[in-house]
């Protein structure tokens, strides 16, 4: 009860700071009146010095003295007006007000006299209420006394996963594998939050664990479908082809994985000079080679350019520059993909490796 109260003060404190500057005494800022009859009498000196040097007729000049004097007149004639005061009241009034009614609109819809909720109470009281965050904590306190119940690693992982901490969720099922007989389903449950927990890339952690879930199941939708995106992150597009359009020859129309799968294949697939592309340039004439293999370099930056997620294609446009002899292009492209994916260790070194192999730098 007391610390609504407190914080009743606090804003009234606040409010009287901020509107301290609007509730300046009459003497405490410039007077208008006088303001006006300081440049009315300006105008007159200098009507007058025009006059003199004959920048003006006798006539004009008398007509613009008669008017500028009649309203230095009206200048002396106005007293304070109640602006002043209505600009004290209107910030005091605030000051008062709107602590008074955030009080009492608490005091009406609030509950003051309501208990704090203790952790350990939320605790008991998890499952009744739902709180997702209280039940997880319970779990893992218990798991902090009980780290072989692997019960409460299967409560965990899936709950880690929905709340998207990836991480955690690769730990728990990494636990599950420890102390039950593991399965492909468990195995590409574990590399898979390792892919979501290093933003997309399959480490080479992730393609062992989908390597052990096509032991168990040669046939895996979900391990062949990241085992494939590995191999396109290490730059085998062929390979990643040949693993994925298998799985699409063998997945349902109404496959939840096929959108992604097309998305995918298509995007591997997309314009951009192959090994097997620059192998058959090679057969050409030299401006037909220069043209086609430009074509498709120049191709694959723009598609870059707009999406640059694609680790292969860098893969692909570093060295096809190298090929085409352009150096410079090339350690722009390096330097780039570097910058894309700084946060990811293993992808620079990959980007390291292909710099040195093909001594971009």
């Amino acid at each position: 009860m007391t610390l609504w109260i407190v914080f009743a003060f606090l804003i009234a404190a606040v409010l009287s700071a901020i509107l301290r500057p609007f509730g300046r005494k009459d003497g405490s800022g410039p007077d208008r009146a006088a303001y006006d009859r300081a440049v009315y009498r300006d105008q007159l000196a200098e009507l007058d010095r025009d006059a003199m040097r004959g920048l003006i007729g006798p006539a004009e000049a008398e007509a613009a003295h008669n008017e500028i004097a009649r309203r230095l007149l009206a200048a002396k004639d106005a007293g304070p007006t109640g602006a002043a005061g209505a600009g004290r009241f209107a910030p005091l009034a605030a000051l008062v007000f709107i602590p008074v009614l955030a009080i009492g609109i608490y005091a009406l819809s609030g509950r003051p006299d309501l208990p704090d909720v203790p952790l350990q109470q939320r605790l008991e009281a998890a499952a009744e209420t739902q709180d997702m965050a209280a039940l997880i904590a319970k779990v893992e306190a218990h798991l902090a006394k009980n780290p072989t119940d692997i019960q409460g690693w299967a409560v965990l992982a899936p709950a880690y996963k929905r709340m998207e901490r990836f991480g955690d969720a690769a730990k728990a099922y990494a636990n599950i594998l420890r102390l039950t007989q593991p399965s492909a389903d468990l195995y590409a449950d574990y590399a898979e939050m390792l892919v979501f927990a290093n933003g997309g890339l399959v480490t080479a952690d992730a393609a062992r664990g989908f390597g052990e879930a096509l032991k168990f199941d040669p046939k895996h939708p979900r391990a062949r479908f990241f085992s494939g995106l590995g191999l396109k992150h290490e730059g085998k597009i062929a390979e990643a082809l040949a693993v994925w359009r298998g799985l699409l020859a063998e997945s349902a129309a109404d496959a939840p994985w096929r959108k992604s799968l097309e998305t995918e294949i298509a995007s591997a697939a997309a314009p951009g000079p192959t090994p097997e592309q620059m192998a058959a340039a090679q057969a050409m004439n030299a401006e037909d080679q220069r043209r086609m293999i430009q074509t498709m370099v120049d191709s694959l930056e723009e598609k870059l350019k707009a999406d640059g997620s694609d680790i292969a294609g860098w893969q692909r446009l570093i060295r096809a520059r190298m090929v085409l002899g352009q150096r410079e292009q090339a350690k722009v492209a390096y330097r780039a993909a570097r910058e894309l994916f700084k946060d990811k260790s293993d992808v620079l070194a990959s980007f390291e490796g292909l710099a040195k192999e093909l001594g971009v730098e």
